[in-house]
């Protein structure tokens, strides 16, 4: 890593990242024959986890947030390792044998992580440029086209390591991307959507919901001909008599100033971290203190600090979906928010799907979007669950929680519910006076039996 080296066309320069990134050949050679570019990717996976959680988690309360894109891309590369030394396994090419698995391995995850930068697209805070709905739909844009670029840049890299064409190496990437990208997004709509009946979604939920819906149908429809197009790439490449020289064991050196780019992105980073950390540290503090039992201090917290002091995108707990804590109790937000008298935005951000959440609470995970299935089934609940609901939901009322059409529901929920309560007094009534009545017989059956013994 001398900067005498610098004059040899074979050594790592400061433009060979960005080239690297766009896919020149000359320049993905160089990163992966570089024995520093390791080190360098980590650093820039680093920086790209910086990107991702700066102004969206408190890195003082939740530092390992920081490591999971690390450990996410160590779980990933070898998986996608795994795959693509089966499929050359499958086309039977002789490889060069001084290149081991180690080795291989090595170069593999160094191509991965140079690939890590294409994650500072997202520090863009468009949060703050644009309302929630623009952001998101600019996120999940943004999020789609990263996802490709990586993909095929990756394959890139990868036949160039191997020797390959980008056509066998896309397919083989593909196959394992697909099903993890399936199996993730599933996982993230059940715990999105209730299966039976179903939540009310809000728009932010319903726009995410239908953006994993057709990631997923698209990875499982695309599944079988990307399959057929790999194993076919599989068998070309084992009848093709051309290929390209694999990457090889040659090493080149880095000049020092190519460190600049991990270096400048942090700093940068850290600097605009600066800006946002503070709010997400408050808001770290009120979350603490909601989960804990301390409502009336976490109120009286975001009272004194204001709007301004929190993050422009935060959900205070309780939220759905979260299955690790179900804590606060909505009914004990709603009589600290009475009691204490707060400003109307307070209300707005402790309330998020508050009647969902509440009667998730009492036990009824079914959701309240099919209002005939809540009325069909919620009869049958006890009569203390469906008062301490109605209760809740009355407070919520008077609150004026949620937008008109929320409000609305909630009024044909608290019907629903009122019509069920009493009806399931009525067969509490009736259940008594039925055992009453079979105690009553029982007692007398009784009397009659000694009354017939002999000597009574």
């Amino acid at each position: 890593m001398n900067d005498s080296a610098g004059t040899d066309p074979m050594t790592l320069r400061l433009r060979d990242p960005l080239l690297f990134l766009l896919g020149v050949e000359s320049s993905i050679r160089r990163v992966l024959r570089c024995p520093w570019s390791l080190l360098l990717g980590l650093a820039l996976v680093a920086t790209a986890s910086m990107a991702r959680e700066y102004d969206a988690v408190s890195w003082w309360d939740a530092p390992q947030d920081l490591l999971g894109p690390f450990a996410a891309s160590l779980v990933i590369c070898t998986i996608l390792f795994i795959a693509v030394q089966i499929c050359l396994a499958m086309t039977g090419v002789k490889r060069d044998s001084k290149t081991s698995l180690i080795g291989d391995y090595r170069t593999f995850l160094t191509g991965y992580w140079m690939t890590a930068p294409l994650a500072w697209l997202y520090a863009i805070p468009i949060e703050v440029m644009a309302d929630e709905m623009v952001s998101l739909r600019f996120n999940l844009t943004l999020l789609s086209i990263v996802s490709i670029w990586r993909v095929v840049l990756f394959s890139r890299v990868i036949a160039i390591q191997f020797g390959l064409r980008i056509g066998a190496t896309l397919t083989w990437i593909l196959v394992p991307c697909m099903v993890i990208a399936f199996f993730a997004l599933l996982s993230a709509q059940l715990s999105m959507v209730s299966l039976m009946g179903g939540i009310r979604l809000t728009q932010t939920q319903q726009v995410l919901r239908s953006y994993q819906s057709t990631v997923a149908a698209g990875c499982f429809y695309g599944f079988i001909p990307v399959l057929i197009a790999a194993l076919g790439s599989i068998a070309m490449s084992s009848k093709s008599k051309h290929r390209w020289d694999e990457i090889g064991r040659r090493s080149v050196p880095m000049r020092r100033i190519v460190w600049l780019w991990p270096a400048v992105s942090a700093v940068t980073l850290l600097v605009a971290a600066t800006f946002f950390q503070p709010q997400l540290m408050r808001s770290a503090k009120v979350d603490a203190m909601l989960r804990s039992g301390d409502i009336d201090d976490a109120v009286a917290t975001m009272q004194a600090s204001g709007e301004e002091a929190f993050p422009i995108v935060w959900d205070p707990p309780p939220k759905y979906p979260d299955r690790a804590d179900w804590s606060p109790k909505i009914s004990l937000v709603a009589d600290a928010l009475q009691t204490q008298q707060v400003e109307r935005w307070i209300v707005d951000r402790l309330m998020v799907q508050a009647d969902e959440i509440a009667l998730r609470q009492e036990g009824w995970f079914e959701g309240t979007a099919d209002l005939e299935y809540f009325q069909d089934y919620i009869v049958h609940r006890d009569v203390d669950t469906i008062d301490r609901m109605l209760t809740t939901l009355g407070k919520l009322r008077t609150l004026q929680v949620g937008d008109q059409e929320t409000q609305n529901h909630r009024g044909e929920l608290i019907r629903v519910m009122e019509v069920s309560l009493a009806a399931a007094i009525q067969r509490q009534e009736a259940e008594a006076s039925e055992l009453a009545s079979d105690e009553e017989e029982q007692t007398e059956g009784a009397a009659a039996e000694t009354s017939e013994k002999p000597g009574s």
